[in-house]
């Protein structure tokens, strides 16, 4: 999408990189049974920046925490989303969402939504 200084007219911008981002939208549905956690969104070896939000629309469980990683670390705190209820994010650097349901009877689901706008970069001559 251009260069980085696009708009500005020092001398600096005219060595800035040309770089090439792409902007996707997902939204999905998610489920999972009570007391698992599981993946509900990967980017396979890019680490992006992305917002958007987390639903848990209904379950069980009085909640459910979404946790952010960037291959196995984790990227900032896990965010908790209480039923009925969203929460918007914008993060970075991070390769995976996972949604964590607490335990509870066998059998019990929870259900959601994710809708991501991720943004990464695909392009860059330095």
């Amino acid at each position: 999408m251009g260069k980085i200084c696009s708009n500005c007219h020092s001398s600096v911008c005219s060595q800035a990189p040309d770089c090439n981002f792409v902007m996707d939208q997902v939204c999905v549905g998610w489920s999972s049974p009570q007391g698992v956690s599981q993946d509900i969104y990967v980017a396979s070896g890019l680490n992006i920046v992305a917002s958007g939000y987390l639903a848990y629309d209904e379950g069980a469980s009085d909640f459910v925490t979404f946790s952010f990683f960037n291959g196995g670390e984790l990227v900032g705190g896990p965010l908790t989303v209480y039923e009925g209820s969203s929460v918007a994010f914008t993060s970075i650097n991070f390769t995976r969402i996972e949604v964590t349901v607490p335990p509870g009877a066998e059998g019990d689901i929870a259900i959601g939504q994710l809708c991501i706008t991720p943004r990464y970069q695909i392009e860059c001559d330095f």
